[in-house]
Parts: structure tokens; sequence; C-alpha cells
């Protein structure tokens, strides 16, 4: 048997805006180029203030939610991107755009917008909002919402917001 010693390359893939961020998965490169043009993508996915998004989210596989390896960010960065990017039209793509817009926004946060019938809840979606872009995200969840039930109130984190008398 003859043996010969063929020299190896590996590629690596790291972020320009997150330098401890790199990779050798040639699939990921376009993860990392996006978020680099998209740099608060970085926040939105490493800090808590996106309730929808942030670290810790349930959005993401179970491996990535809380981790900050580079693995698990690059995941994260992934899913969003291809939330963002893809054509559908639902409140879920709706939503991962809502938060890379709206983000830097004084006061962004999130919430647990739930519905309400005369007996139990119903719907519920975890929404990013800020103080002046409230009324809107409470629209989309309404418009998403389940139609069956008569909605009696919905309520951001148990804190009615809207009534059915009221509205």
């Amino acid at each position: 048997m003859k043996q010969t010693q063929e020299p190896l390359i590996v590629t690596h893939y790291q972020s320009e805006v997150r330098p401890d961020i790199e990779t050798t998965d040639d699939r990921l490169a376009a993860v990392i180029q996006w978020a680099d043009d998209n740099p608060v993508v970085w926040k939105i996915v490493t800090q808590k203030k996106s309730k929808a998004f942030g670290l810790g989210s349930c959005v993401y596989i179970g491996w990535a939610q809380r981790s900050m390896t580079a693995d698990a960010v690059l995941e994260r960065v992934r899913y969003m991107m291809d939330l963002v990017r893809w054509d559908k039209h639902d409140i879920f793509t709706w939503r991962a755009r809502f938060t890379l817009a709206h983000y830097t926004d004084k006061g962004f946060t999130g919430g647990f917008f739930q519905q309400h019938d005369c007996k139990y809840p119903r719907s519920c979606l975890t929404l990013d909002y800020a103080p002046t872009t409230q009324r809107e995200v409470l629209d989309h969840f309404i418009e998403w919402m389940d139609k069956y039930y008569e909605t009696d109130n919905i309520t951001i984190d148990g804190k009615v917001v809207w009534r059915k008398e009221t509205a």
C-alpha cells in the first residue's frame, strides 16, 4: 500500500461585525454576510430585548435558544434570515420583518399577545412592538387570531389592551 499526503484546505468564514462568530460551514457564509449587511440582527439574536427573536426565544430549536456559541448564534440568525427573506405573507414573516425594522425604536419591547373569549384563552403569539407601534401590532394580531370564537378581550402579558365593548 502506498501512502500519500495531501494538504487539507479549510476555509473559515468570519463576521466583520462580530469577529467572535466564525464557521467552516460554507452554507453559513451567506448567513454571516446577511447579518453583517444588517448588523442589528446580531443584537436581536444575542440580547433579550426582542421577545419574539431574542436570546431565549422559543422560536428557535432548543439547543440554540440560550447558547452564545457561534453555532447557536448562527442558527438564530439563519432562522430569522429565512423568515425575513421568505416570500410568504403571513404573521410569522411579518413579525420577523417588523422586529428587524423596529428593533432600534424607542421603548422597543415584546410581549405575549393572547385572545380571550368569555371562557378561555384562545390564540396566542409573542410579538415585538414599541409604544408608537403597539396598535399596528395589535391590528396584525387581531387579523391573524382565531375568528371562530367571539373575542371578549386581548391581553399583552396578562394586561387587557383591547375589549369588545371599546373596539
